[in-house]
């Protein structure tokens, strides 16, 4: 049987203390856990903190790289103003130009007689001071270009210029006679000295105005004259090297030696 003397009976007052007790607990254990960050279903969705984006940031470069970098722009930049000049230059018109001078003070006083009479109808010891002359050097001798400066010799196509071959001890023989239009761009020379194809005397370069163009003709020593080889074509600073007849090319060139 049961023995009810020790059987509890819990009053309504202390049931009251009891809940009491629960509750309390229950608080000060959600007051904790909000202070450890442990999510609480009555945490209020307004208190929670936004997500926070943090943007990838590459490496800086090492200093290695940068000198590279560096001596990339520097070589890029070189490069570059190389190109530009190679493309003004096109193919040098001026590589070897040379300057006139007064004939007196290139060839002898009796060279230049010789050329006035046998080209001219001029006075040779009146007009012996108004004479301009260039020379190159050849394998043998000297080659002279005269360029006699006045009115009388020039007309519709040109002036007229005259080239000697100049040997020592032997007379001067004249290889080259053209009439050439001199009236060129202030920084274009009408002659230079052209490459040297093994005669006795090298070649040389004749540039002229073609329309609004100019042309540079390549004439070449075959051993008793000058014949016309080749031209170049110039438009825009750009050459268009072409290979042409001489008819084709310089119809009122006049030169002596040609084959």
């Amino acid at each position: 049987m049961t023995d009810l003397s020790k059987t509890s009976i819990t009053s309504p007052h202390e049931i009251k203390e009891i809940l009491d007790t629960e509750l309390h607990s229950k608080i000060h254990f959600g007051q904790t856990g909000e202070g450890k960050g442990v999510y609480s279903d009555s945490a209020s969705p307004s208190q929670s903190q936004p997500l926070k984006t943090t943007a990838y940031q590459l490496p800086a470069p090492t200093m290695r790289v940068r000198y590279w970098i560096h001596w990339f722009r520097i070589g890029l930049g070189i490069f570059l103003l190389l190109s530009i000049l190679m493309s003004l230059g096109g193919c040098s018109l001026n590589a070897a130009t040379v300057t006139w001078n007064k004939a007196v003070n290139v060839v002898p006083a009796s060279v230049i007689e010789q050329v006035i009479v046998e080209n001219t109808e001029l006075n040779a010891k009146v007009s012996a001071k108004n004479i301009l002359a260039w020379s190159v050097e050849g394998k043998d001798g000297r080659f002279a270009v005269f360029n006699l400066n006045t009115p009388d010799v020039c007309g519709a196509l040109g002036c007229l210029y005259t080239g000697y071959w100049l040997r020592k001890d032997k007379p001067i023989t004249q290889v080259f006679l053209s009439y050439l239009n001199p009236n060129l761009p202030p920084d274009k020379h009408l002659l230079e000295v052209g490459e040297n194809r093994g005669q006795a005397l090298p070649c040389i370069k004749v540039l002229q105005t073609e329309q609004e163009q100019l042309r540079q003709l390549n004439f070449c020593f075959n051993g008793t004259g000058y014949q016309l080889a080749d031209s170049q074509l110039f438009t825009n600073n750009t050459s268009c090297c072409e290979s042409q007849k001489r008819e084709a090319c310089v119809p009122q060139l006049d030169i002596l030696g040609v084959v």
